[in-house]
């Protein structure tokens, strides 16, 4: 939280705030931010769409409201504490269907790596189209070149990456007695068969691949309509929104709560260098960020409620 507050505060001190202000209170159009903040609603009914397949799989049979409240659980949780909400997720789905907390958890590793997946393709697909413009910023920035060339370069990330699988493979395969081990690899087995959720679908692999693409195109819309509710950013085409959006999503990647900061910064970034004021890029990014963050707060606290009701609902006698 704190270098999220740091990031933020680096970004923003040097911004002329009155400028900022006339743009949010002129420039803005504000069914359309309201109709960004109703698609990112949208992404997380897809995304409890797509885990139901997955959990059925493993034959959890959780109804929709239980989905739902696990999925906007997990994102208010994350405002708390980055990466909690996964945790909290399965933990609550497990105690709620009497299933394994193991197999839960698989099953959500290998959501998250479907997500991971689709976000690299996305992020090749953009760096490709636009390596005419990175050539040209990289020859402007010697640089930031020659740190991405070292850290590729550099023999210890290899050497590392080697030690710690032969450390994982020698500690499974000749250490089993162990009853540690023996238990680990117990709980790794129920991650294992959850984990494959996906690939042992029998029925619903074309459901899982359009509920994907839901969800991504959904993310991508909620930046993409924000672009179009600021009048000076009309010009902008998909190409770059996608830019902005694949930063972005760079951004969320640090382990800040909700990206705050980080987020901002990617995107600032993208847009100063696409000819935008910091003015400008300050103002959207605030707005495009902002408006999720109420909408993760506000299911936040719809699931609170609903859940504290659920439980009220099984004491009665």
């Amino acid at each position: 939280m704190l270098l999220g507050i740091g990031i933020f505060w680096l970004l923003y001190r040097q911004f002329n705030w009155n400028e900022i202000l006339v743009i949010l209170g002129q420039d803005m159009n504000y069914l359309l931010i309201v109709a960004s903040m109703l698609v990112g609603v949208v992404s997380h009914i897809a995304r409890a769409l797509r885990w139901q397949l997955q959990l059925r799989t493993l034959d959890i049979n959780p109804s929709m409201s239980t989905l739902c409240n696990a999925i906007f659980g997990t994102y208010a949780f994350n405002l708390v504490l980055p990466r909690f909400g996964e945790l909290w997720r399965c933990t609550y789905m497990a105690n709620h269907e009497k299933a394994s907390f193991s197999r839960v958890f698989g099953s959500m590793l290998s959501d998250r790596v479907v997500d991971g997946i689709t976000a690299i393709i996305i992020a090749g697909t953009v760096f490709v189209s636009q390596m005419g413009i990175m050539a040209t910023f990289l020859k402007q920035n010697p640089n930031t070149q020659e740190n991405i060339y070292s850290m590729l370069s550099s023999p210890w990330l290899y050497i590392g990456l080697i030690v710690a699988a032969g450390v994982f493979i020698y500690t499974f395969k000749h250490k089993s007695s162990n009853r540690f081990i023996k238990k680990a690899q117990e709980v790794l087995h129920k991650m294992a068969e959850g984990f494959n959720s996906v690939l042992s679908m029998k029925r619903g692999k074309f459901l899982f691949l359009l509920y994907t693409i839901i969800i991504w195109g959904c993310y991508f819309l909620q930046l993409y309509i924000c672009i179009f509710a600021f009048s000076w950013m009309s010009h902008v085409g998909i190409m770059q929104a996608l830019v902005l959006f694949v930063l972005g999503s760079i951004g969320m990647t640090v382990p800040v709560q909700g990206g705050i900061g980080p987020w901002h910064a990617a995107v600032i970034f993208g847009m100063m260098f696409y000819g935008f004021t910091q003015e400008q890029a300050g103002a959207f990014a605030l707005v495009a960020h902002g408006s999720q963050m109420i909408v993760t707060i506000l299911l936040g606290i719809y699931t609170t409620i609903a859940i504290l009701c659920e439980r009220q609902r099984k004491r009665q006698p």
